[in-house]
């Protein structure tokens, strides 16, 4: 089953991927369109800085997911690396723990943000402010896979590294 999952999380992690590169074409492509409208033509255009600003909040929250997901968020390794094998995989394993839980929270937090937002409109853009907290779940869901497939790698290599021998 775990390997399904991993898997599964591969191909998440692989669209999340292509998605964020399609949200930095579109701040880029919305921040340029709106100077040279703004400045060179003299006609703003409306859309154009909340069209940039919601796809900068899904890049950012898809981003973390997909930073989770390749280790690339920062850690103080310090300490952790002068523990044995099993009290590294404890530690990964706790810190595991602890994200899995703030990531339900902030994803059920978020959840309630968009249920109120549902029914206002980004008004430029015709959309509802949802979408200013919907990555957020979807990042909290993403990040909740990779975490449950960590705490299950993690667990099944404390249960299989037995316990320790003394030197």
């Amino acid at each position: 089953m775990i390997p399904l999952l991993r898997r599964v999380e591969e191909l998440i992690g692989k669209a999340e991927m292509a998605f964020c590169m399609l949200c930095m074409i579109a701040i880029v492509v919305s921040t340029s369109l709106s100077v040279i409208f703004r400045y060179l033509l003299e006609s703003p255009l409306i859309w154009a800085n909340d069209a940039g600003t919601l796809a900068l909040v899904w890049v950012t929250f898809v981003g973390a997911a997909v930073l989770l997901k390749e280790g690339g968020h920062v850690a103080i390794t310090g300490l952790v690396n002068r523990l044995p094998r099993r009290g590294l995989l404890v530690a990964g394993l706790f810190s595991s723990l602890v994200i899995g839980v703030s990531m339900i929270t902030v994803g059920w937090f978020a959840v309630r943000a968009a249920q109120v937002q549902w029914g206002q409109e980004i008004v430029a853009l015709r959309l509802s402010r949802a979408f200013y907290s919907i990555p957020i779940v979807v990042a909290a869901l993403s990040s909740a896979l990779t975490v449950v497939l960590e705490v299950l790698s993690r667990a099944s290599g404390i249960a299989a590294s037995g316990p320790e021998k003394e030197s």
